[in-house]
This record gives structure tokens, sequence and C-alpha cells, in this order.
């Protein structure tokens, strides 16, 4: 059993117990804002993350105030949330998506997705957006386009994270509407910037039709700089803001990289 194997473990558990049937009821309908609208319309969009804990152990937070940081984000110049539910082993809050919703963002749903339980949890919860993890759901022998069809189906946008050309290759292909590209193998948790320019040139540029984002281990502006060069719109960073002495001018940091020429 590799680390995938143990997240994708650990998200059955919470399905079991109920976790996501915290949230059947829907909410008061909280206003739709679109991430695809928002990587449209600007060169360069930068998803934070609420993220509780580190996978690896930099750091831990028993409790974040979602709103307060949703807030600080935006006014750091954050141009989408990514809010991470997992409980287990992130020690997220389903909560967090509605309290992250008040900074007025795209919201993203990110979690272990491998059953339309949590889909419904993600749409009760007003997310905008649901990540689906290509290599969560393959090894888990879920139908990839009926999991997207079904995402549509409650209204969410859908971004499909890859780890590799092959996954890249097929992804481009489906009806996903903004496709991700790991730069942490989340079977080995190691991060590799290049992986984000190795699968960008696997693939014409005239037949990636999608906003793609890179995500995971950019640290400063030059490592922003550093993928943007491989032709992302867009890029998601969690453990550098939580980690970081001042966590607004990190954020306006990562998001020079973005910007500048």
């Amino acid at each position: 059993m590799d680390i995938l194997d143990n997240f994708i473990a650990k998200a059955q558990e919470s399905i079991s117990e109920g976790y996501y049937d915290r949230l059947k009821q829907p909410k008061a309908p909280m206003p739709k804002v679109s991430l695809v609208e928002k990587l449209a319309k600007q060169k360069f969009t930068l998803i934070t993350e609420i993220k509780h804990a580190s996978p690896i152990g930099e750091y831990s937070y028993r409790q974040i105030d979602a709103q307060v940081a949703a807030q600080e984000f935006r006014e750091s110049g954050s141009d989408a949330i990514s809010v991470v539910v997992e409980p287990k082993i992130f020690r997220g809050n389903l909560e967090n998506i509605s309290q992250a919703k008040t900074a007025g963002l795209p919201v993203l749903f990110k979690d272990f997705v491998i059953s339309e339980v949590q889909i419904n949890a993600a749409k009760a919860s007003g997310a905008d957006v649901v990540l689906l993890v290509a290599k969560a759901l393959s090894r888990t022998n879920k139908n990839l386009n009926e999991m997207i069809a079904k995402a549509h189906a409650a209204g969410l946008e859908v971004l499909l994270e890859c780890y590799d050309e092959d996954e890249f290759g097929l992804a481009i292909e489906t009806d996903a509407d903004i496709l991700g590209i790991n730069n942490r193998d989340l079977t080995t948790l190691k991060v590799d910037l290049a992986r984000t320019k190795r699968i960008m040139s696997s693939v014409p540029n005239s037949k990636i039709k999608k906003p793609v984002i890179s995500e995971s281990g950019m640290k400063t502006a030059a490592d922003v700089q550093f993928i943007t060069k491989s032709g992302v719109k867009g890029a998601l960073v969690g453990t550098a803001i939580w980690t970081a002495n001042d966590l607004k001018e990190k954020i306006r940091e990562l998001k020079s990289g973005g910007t500048d020429e």
C-alpha cells in the first residue's frame, strides 16, 4: 500500500462513518462564482488553499478561522480559494466551504473524491468547483467520465488532476472544465516542479483546449514564474502560505510571480 492508497482508505472510512452526510440538507443558496470564467479573463490566476495540516508534517493547525483566512486571501490578491475538507489526514471541515464563500471568490471542494456522496456534499456545502483526482478514481474503478457528468449535474465545475503524460492525454479528451497537474507525487509525496513542464510539453498546445493549473510545491515568485513558462494559466498553493512568517505578504509575492512580465 502506498500513500495514495492510504488516502483512499481514509476517504472510504469517512464515507462509511457518514462524514459527508452532515450537509445532506441543502443550505440557503449561495451565489455561484465561476473559476472557469476567472481563468479565461486573467493572464494568471492564483488559487490559495485553506489546509489545516500538511500530509508530511510541515505544519498542523488545530483550528483555522476559514472566514478570516478567506478575507485575508482576497485582500492579498488571491483569485480563488481551495478548501481541503478531508478530516482524517488534513483535519479538514465541510463547514469551511461556506465560510470561505463569504469572500466572494470561487471556492474549490478539495478531497479524494471516490463517491457520488462526496459530490453531493460539495453541492450542499455551496462549493463552485470540485476536485477529481484521476489516479484515485482509477484505483477505485470509478468511471471518470461518469463522475465528471455527476459533478456537472450537481452544478459544479470540475478540476481534473493528473500526474503523468498518459493521464493528461486522457484528461484533455474529457468534459472536465479545468485540468490540474500536481507536482507532488501522491504515491511518495515528493515534489518536482519540472513535472508541470514535462507534462505540458508532452501535448501540442493546439490540443490543449482547457485551462491548466499547476498544483503544489511552489514556494516563491521564481517558482511561479517557472511553471507559468510552461503555459499554465494558474497555480494552487497551500503549504507555502501556511508556513510563511507573513501570510498576506507570501500571497502577494506568489501572485507577482504570475503577473510580472
